[in-house]
């Protein structure tokens, strides 16, 4: 008898998974959002409303100079999850070898966010030009419906 309850509770389960993590509850996400020297702030990207954004690549490109001897430029990601406190994650694209001041970066990376911001930011001599593209890929989750179909716990 015990047996056919967990294995009830266990088909439940896997039924309300698939329900939560179906295609129709997960949409593509692709976005490039510019950013430069003159906007030195935090720029907002769109996650519409009832979903969290799952980022599984970045992707950067852009240059950057100074007047000095070096400058390390610096993609700033800021999220929120829920009503906890801002997460700052800091990505530093590697020059590039044959074309100075150019830079490039490829991130596999998992973040998860109901709200998200990006920024520049250097490191070294104060840029005098820098511009980049950051190209975010991953998908959104309707966190309305996996929410709906996430049973309680079965305790007996």
């Amino acid at each position: 008898m015990k047996f056919h309850r967990v294995a009830l509770a266990l088909a439940i389960a896997i039924s309300l998974a698939y329900a939560a993590f179906s295609p129709m509850s997960l949409h593509a996400f692709q976005v490039t959002v510019p950013i430069n020297i003159n906007n030195f702030n935090f720029t907002p990207v769109t996650i519409p409303t009832g979903y969290r954004l799952v980022i599984q690549d970045i992707s950067l490109s852009g240059a950057a100079q100074t007047n000095g001897t070096d400058v390390q430029p610096i993609i700033i990601f800021s999220s929120t999850l829920g009503s906890n406190s801002s997460n700052l994650r800091y990505f530093a694209p590697s020059p590039s070898a044959t074309v100075p001041g150019q830079y490039y970066a490829d991130y596999s990376t998992t973040m998860y966010a109901d709200t998200l911001e990006v920024s520049p930011a250097f490191a070294g001599f104060t840029p005098t030009f820098m511009s980049f593209n950051v190209v975010i890929t991953g998908y959104l989750v309707n966190i309305s419906v996996a929410a709906q179909v996430s049973p309680a716990p079965i305790f007996r």
